[in-house]
């Protein structure tokens, strides 16, 4: 009877060791995935980084190039696929000032500081040069 005791004890002893293995290997398994979807977040916003650079380095260079049009085109998918994307904006006031449509970029620009105020660093310097473009085609009053 004695035995029968110790050997029931070391069987409950066993169930609780063998509870405490499965909590542990759960835990590990619940760090694993949160650790996974972390980095499969970092790797596609580290994608979609890329993607704007490329994005704005090709519309830097057709830009530079006087490909003003297709900057513009370029620029208007880009806000179609971002929205929200300041640089995108950005890209698009830039082609619009290039073909002469001021009030076109100034209404681009306007709008991105709707959703984007922190830019108005970079916004407020460009509305100024687009008011003073403004006022010189204005036609001057004859005397």
């Amino acid at each position: 009877m004695e035995s029968f005791a110790l050997l029931l004890s070391q069987l409950v002893a066993i169930k609780w060791l063998l509870i405490a293995i499965a909590l542990g290997v759960l835990g590990m398994l619940v760090i694993f995935f949160v650790i996974a979807v972390n980095l499969l977040g970092a790797v596609k916003e580290g994608r979609s980084i890329n993607r704007s650079n490329n994005r704005r380095s090709e519309l830097d260079e057709m830009l530079a190039s006087g490909e003003s049009k297709a900057a513009k085109f370029t620029a208007l998918e880009w806000v179609t696929a971002q929205p929200l994307s300041p640089e995108a904006h950005w890209a698009l006031a830039k082609a619009h000032y290039q073909l002469g449509e001021l009030s076109e970029a100034k209404q681009v620009l306007k709008g991105m500081l709707k959703f984007a105020p922190e830019e108005h660093y970079r916004v407020d310097a460009w509305l100024e040069l687009l008011d003073s473009k403004f006022s010189e085609r204005r036609p001057k009053p004859v005397s």
